[in-house]
């Protein structure tokens, strides 16, 4: 079977474990959950949906996933911290999974679409970690791009992209070091920073980010 369907019946758990763990999320998303579950069973593709800003810039949004190591692993918050990329189609660095945000979905709900199409994660997506304006490298266009934090509850085995996607758990020196896109390391360190602020607050020996 192809096409969508022939898509969808390789992972039959998916639509449950999508309504369980979304249910969860920091925000509350502004569609009906089921309606989200059929969107994300496949890749979108197309621009006529796309989103711009008063500039011409084409919105793009993607979160930063990232999950916590046990305290016995981590003498800094560079340790304390994972975060998931995935490979650049080009073979060129190490990405966060982003994308067009679309004229039918809130910012949040992109955000988490694109990160189950590209790294085949789900979990809590958090505040925004900023917005950023940045040159495409493949067309001489500009972007408008905005990052969340999700902190990843699952790893689907199955995605829209997975054969052409790879992801991988690193260290956030690995991914400063090999992302090539400023903006998408400014977000990092956006992340890394509030993670400062809230282990001391909790009362861990941190320093905040300024």
């Amino acid at each position: 079977m192809g096409g969508i369907s022939g898509f969808l019946m390789k992972f039959p758990p998916l639509p449950h474990s999508l309504l369980s763990l979304l249910e969860r999320t920091a925000f509350k998303l502004p569609v009906p959950i089921e309606k989200l579950v059929h969107r994300v069973s496949y890749s979108r593709t197309g621009r006529h949906l796309q989103r711009y800003n008063n500039r011409g810039f084409r919105l793009v949004v993607g979160c930063i996933p990232y999950r916590y190591k046990t305290p016995e692993e981590a003498n800094s918050i560079d340790e304390a911290i994972e975060v998931l990329v995935i490979n650049a189609q080009n073979g060129e660095g190490l990405l966060f999974p982003k994308g067009g945000w679309e004229k039918d979905e809130s910012m949040e709900e992109a955000a988490v679409r694109e990160t189950i199409e590209e790294a085949g994660v789900i979990g809590e997506i958090e505040c925004k970690l900023g917005k950023w304006s940045y040159k495409s490298k493949r067309q001489s266009i500009f972007h408008e791009g905005h990052m969340f934090a999700l902190l990843v509850k699952q790893e689907l085995d199955q995605w829209p992209e997975k054969n052409i996607r790879k992801r991988q758990w690193v260290t956030v020196s690995k991914a400063r070091e090999e992302c090539p896109h400023l903006w998408m390391k400014e977000a990092l360190e956006e992340l890394v920073c509030r993670q400062m602020q809230w282990r001391r607050k909790e009362g861990v020996n941190e320093p905040a980010c300024k």
